[in-house]
């Protein structure tokens, strides 16, 4: 099988942090869990060596929590509040 490698960990953040605002992603339990998911898809699609340190990049990746949150900014976490069900004037 061949392992395309091409994914770096910045690339990956990316795809966690649009992924953890289209999901509504707002505590790191749910962060750790996408990044798993995130992982296991890349994994299973060949696009990330299973000879690789996964474990580090996993650790990197949930670490970078503070990251997201902090560039959601405000904005993003009150839209993640907000309930679409409800009607806005």
């Amino acid at each position: 099988m061949i392992h395309l490698d091409t994914l770096n960990r910045g690339e990956l953040f990316n795809e966690l942090s649009e992924l953890a605002r289209e999901q509504g992603v707002n505590n790191k339990d749910r962060w750790t869990q996408l990044v798993d998911e995130v992982l296991d898809s890349h994994l299973s699609d060949a696009e990330l060596n299973p000879d690789n340190d996964l474990i580090g990049l996993k650790t990197a990746l949930s670490d970078m929590w503070e990251v997201y949150e902090s560039t959601a900014g405000e904005e993003t976490i009150k839209a993640i509040d907000e309930d679409p069900e409800t009607p806005h004037a």
